[in-house]
């Protein structure tokens, strides 16, 4: 502190200690402990899984019970099946059919979701249409597509492309419209085209709307390989899981459920690094200009 004695001279002294437990101390970053960071962390998450495991293979040792059989056998079931069965061929045929749906109902979905989100008058043509056809469960829609296209792969293809295209395109929207007033008003003082700012500005602004859409998409469309398989399939790994149930051969149905959960997690995590690596490179990116 300063202040002025009698003879008008300034002099400093000392101000006030802080006491402890003050703004000053509270601003100090303080360490998380190993439990913390464990609990926090995904981590903690396989762990409970793991015990989960363990219990249920110690159950299956301690009791044995026909109808439930055990991580161990289900594992062992897993490996014999890929390599020596028929498990790998109705999974590789089903991913085949998925991927055809998924690369035509990408355009589509995505192109219409972007436009619905930046051009009016596509949204008020669309969007009564988009809104009716998307509340209606695929499900309800196979028997109708029976009737036309027979149980072949065109059926198949025509249910992954249903289920994929409107997950794509309501995320594309969201996306398309969630381009923010200060980059609409950077492009006008810019004198970009309305093409060069859909591509330079509404574009980048949307991907990561859209890659969250992919996610969900290739999702749904795995989720419906199986319906479709038990409801209308004579291959895939749907019809794999129907022949086993009606067979009561716990052990194949359980593996090839498990490789489905598998598929679908390995599916989320390249996703999940791709979005990752996206916004790191676009973050870069902006700190570069």
């Amino acid at each position: 502190m300063t202040f002025a004695n009698s003879r008008g001279e300034f002099i400093d002294t000392p101000g006030p200690r802080q006491p402890a437990g003050t703004i000053a101390d509270a601003e100090k970053p303080r360490r998380e402990s190993w439990l913390g960071r464990y609990l926090g962390s995904r981590g903690f998450g396989w762990s409970v899984l793991a015990m989960l495991l363990l219990a249920w293979q110690v159950s299956a040792w301690s009791s044995y019970n026909p109808t439930v059989s055990s991580p161990f056998l289900i594992g062992e079931t897993l490996v014999i099946e890929l390599w020596g069965g028929d498990l790998l061929h109705a999974l590789l045929d089903t991913l085949r059919l998925l991927v055809i749906g998924f690369v035509i109902a990408a355009p589509i979905g995505v192109g219409l979701g972007f436009l619905m989100g930046r051009v009016r008058i596509v949204w008020a043509l669309l969007e009564p249409v988009v809104e009716i056809a998307r509340a209606k469960p695929t499900t309800a829609i196979i028997p109708v597509l029976i009737l036309f296209f027979g149980v072949g792969d065109l059926m198949k293809v025509l249910v992954f492309l249903l289920s994929a295209v409107f997950p794509l395109l309501m995320t594309a929207y969201a996306g398309a419209r969630s381009l923010s007033r200060t980059l609409r008003e950077t492009a006008q003082t810019f004198q970009l085209s309305w093409w060069a700012t859909q591509w330079e500005v509404a574009r980048p602004s949307a991907l990561p709307y859209i890659l969250v859409g992919v996610r969900q998409a290739l999702g749904t469309s795995l989720m419906m390989s199986v319906v479709v398989g038990m409801v209308a399939g004579n291959d895939g790994i749907g019809y794999y899981i129907l022949e086993a149930q009606q067979a009561f051969n716990i052990r194949k149905l359980l593996a090839a459920t498990v490789l489905v959960a598998l598929v679908g997690y390995s599916i989320n995590a390249i996703f999940l690094f791709l979005e990752s690596y996206l916004s790191r490179r676009r973050g870069s990116l902006q700190d570069f200009n």
